[in-house]
């Protein structure tokens, strides 16, 4: 088919696809341009039908955020032309339109191009014969009937046959969708990505295009399929594993894309798949422990993601500006950050200490702030993390379990309100945990027939929004809400520590050049196994060669009970910083690191030297021949490293008070905790900031301050 006859055909195709001029006219244009092109393909559904679903599964939220997380990196990150990108949302990405989008590519797509499919949405099986077929679930799809007996999925090996088509090896699915559910239903704002029925079919319906000549759907294969995704496939979660996402107050996203794409942000460019999916999976592993990450990829050489390209790293970038209204994308900061800081302020240049624009407004992830008179801007301008504004008063969010019984939940929203830093809510709402009872069948797990065995006794604990018990919470007997409540609330305010010190993360955007190393001691020698780092330090230090094949390893970092373990801190800058190393284990109890005693009396100023890392200096934690033992039930552990270019003098005094209960160089620090990080929070803080105790926020500028974690799996 000649060129001509052949953007006619294409613009019969996808016309009748719903697909819009602009999309259209896009594509074209690029099939017209014989040069080297970035090409993606979009799809995210958000509004399911309840006949495609089921009526008792609550609607997604976060599928349409994820296409514009994507289509902003792509755009002002990656240099893809907004017209080289088509998106389908909701009632556009129906089975026809999905499978047309991807056929066009394979006829749009050279050698040397780039081309990024993305699908948020519905994961669903149906049973084909005796095959279990994996599919994405389209808008239009539905629940297969005995007068309806096909059905209108779209194949995952469909979209391997189709993309097998493309003349280019340089192609990135990213499938934000899963196929198995939790074990338990979700509550707090998150949501499984999968549909929950696998239902029998004869077979699956193929869409009605127009006859042109140009598709051929009745070729491909339903039940065999290629092994692998042709080029790279970047996948939220390994088989048998949920996928979820989660609810914000002001938006929803899925953990995989969010964390991806932050990630992308602030990533030195080209980056590697296997560093990238090991930044998404750093995100999630915190929120989701049974969700891991994977990629697999055709080629011995791992492909830089997304392709090539110029553009700096970022926090936010400008992507309007009309009039003195200036817009901008916040997705390179973390999304908790996002959600509760009161304000950014924000330079236009790396190396700026001091914010050129002050957030004034926000809705969701973009911000806003107005231009002063003779103020000339331009979409595309990269934005860097000056200052951060947190709020003194941010709540611990707990809900109710719907389980509940009515007067249980009036009673718990009682008892919970007279908790100050509280704030309860219903389980449909975003939390961070949720009150509820735990319930167990008296059959389970017993010889005895139900109705024989001895009834279990059911107690009040916290859980969180996956439905996993916090350790140490459940009640061994019966007690009224109002006594649990009293009895979790030292846990609830280690829980709220926990979210304070998450929102001091700043990895990406400090301009403190440090590094935080995870090493397995054992045998003769110490073995690194995770890395983390600031931008700084990855500007002027070169990682090892053993720290290059860490970061390649496809899987999470997981221990087994016994191993022992320590850190290394790295300084890199020309100042000395003041330290502070805080962990949360799997029983969700906050450590902090205590340096060993010199023989003398613990003191402000002993604290201030055993904490204190030199200019190109580094130093073990635990230090000299210690180790730190593996011994917590299976679970997450969350180490941060917080430093400071000024002493930390508030958060040692509250250490000091608990220096009695000090054992190899670690201490609990039970009812401390909330008061040690607020200690931390106000130390870190601006000077103004710190001569106000009256003030009601903590001012951090990322020149001044370095929070970085890492996590590992207790197996």
């Amino acid at each position: 088919m000649k060129r001509r006859e052949f953007l006619s055909a294409t613009g019969v195709i996808l016309g009748t696809l719903g697909l819009s001029q602009s999309q259209l006219l896009g594509w074209q244009q690029a099939l017209a341009s014989p040069s080297r092109r970035k090409l993606a393909l979009l799809i995210g559904i958000n509004q399911y039908p309840t006949s495609v679903i089921g009526k008792d599964v609550k609607p997604l939220r976060g599928c349409t955020t994820d296409v514009e997380l994507q289509r902003q990196l792509l755009v002002y990150r990656f240099g893809f032309k907004p017209s080289n990108i088509v998106t389908l949302v909701d009632a556009q990405a129906t089975q026809a339109s999905i499978l047309g989008a991807l056929y066009q590519l394979t006829q749009l797509s050279s050698a040397n191009d780039f081309v990024v499919v993305h699908f948020s949405g519905c994961g669903g099986q149906v049973t084909v014969g005796d095959k279990v077929i994996k599919t994405w679930v389209p808008v239009d799809g539905f629940l297969p009937t005995a007068a309806e007996p096909l059905s209108r999925d779209v194949p995952v090996s469909w979209v391997k046959q189709i993309l097998a088509r493309l003349k280019t090896k340089q192609v990135f699915t990213v499938v934000d969708a899963g196929y198995a559910q939790p074990e338990e239903l979700l509550s707090g704002g998150y949501r499984s990505r999968s549909r929950w029925d696998t239902p029998t079919v004869e077979g699956i319906r193929l869409p009605t295009l127009s006859d042109d000549g140009v598709m051929d759907l009745d070729k491909l294969q339903t039940a065999t399929e290629p092994a692998f995704f042709p080029g790279d496939l970047l996948m939220a979660a390994r088989d048998g594993q949920p996928v979820i996402e989660r609810q914000w107050p002001d938006f929803g996203a899925g953990l995989f894309t969010y964390g991806l794409t932050r990630y992308l942000w602030a990533a030195q460019l080209p980056t590697k798949l296997s560093a990238t999916m090991r930044g998404a999976q750093e995100s999630i592993l915190p929120l989701v422990p049974n969700q891991t990450p994977y990629w697999t990829t055709q080629t011995a050489d791992e492909h830089a993601v997304y392709g090539a390209a110029d553009s700096p790293c970022l926090d936010a970038v400008v992507t309007s500006v009309e009039g003195r209204s200036v817009t901008f994308w916040l997705g390179g900061l973390p999304a908790d950050v996002v959600q509760y800081s009161e304000r950014f302020g924000f330079a236009t240049q790396p190396d700026d200490d001091s914010p050129s624009v002050v957030m004034r407004s926000q809705s969701g992830l973009s911000g806003r702030f107005k231009l002063t008179d003779g103020e000339s801007w331009s979409e595309g301008q990269p934005l860097y993390e000056v200052t951060r504004v947190l709020p003194k008063d941010v709540p611990l969010v707990v809900s109710l379990d719907s389980d509940l019984q009515r007067i249980e939940r009036v009673d718990a929203t009682s008892a919970l309100a007279a908790l100050s830093f509280v704030e309860s809510t219903d389980d449909s709402h975003p939390a961070d945990c949720m009150l509820g009872k735990f319930q167990s069948d008296p059959g389970d797990g017993s010889e005895l027939e139900p109705k024989t065995a001895p009834a279990i006794k059911q107690g009040y604990g916290l859980f969180t929004p996956i439905h996993n018990l916090v350790v140490g919470t459940l009640a061994k007997q019966d007690e009224a809400v109002k006594m649990a409540v009293g009895r979790l609330a030292p846990k609830l305010r280690t829980m709220l520590a926990m979210k304070l010190l998450r929102l001091s993360e700043n990895q990406a955007s400090s301009h403190l050049a440090v590094r935080l190393n995870l090493l397995l001691a054992g045998g003769e020698a110490e073995r690194l196994v995770l890395q983390q780092e600031t931008r700084r330090a990855a500007g002027k230090t070169s990682k090892s060669r053993v720290a290059d094949a860490v970061s390649r390893q496809n899987r999470p970092v997981e221990f087994s009970k016994g191993a022992k373990v320590r850190y290394q801190a790295l300084n890199f800058g020309p100042d000395p910083l003041y330290t502070m190393l805080l962990g949360f284990d799997a029983r969700d109890r906050m450590l902090a690191f205590f340096p060993p005693s010199d023989g003398q009396p613990y003191s402000i100023e002993s604290l201030q030297t055993a904490l204190t890392l030199e200019p190109g200096t580094a130093t073990s934690l635990p230090t000299g021949q210690t180790t730190w033992v593996v011994d917590d039930p299976e679970g997450r552990v969350e180490t941060y490293l917080v430093c400071s270019s000024s002493p930390l003098t508030s958060c040692w005094k509250e250490l000091l008070s608990v220096s009695n209960a000090v054992s190899n160089q670690r201490v609990t620090l039970g009812d401390h905790a909330l008061p040690l990080v607020q200690a931390l929070l106000h130390d870190l803080s601006s000077d103004e900031d710190r001569d106000e105790a009256s003030s009601d926020s903590y001012t951090l500028n990322t020149a001044q301050w370095a929070t970085m974690g890492c996590h590992y799996s207790i197996v």
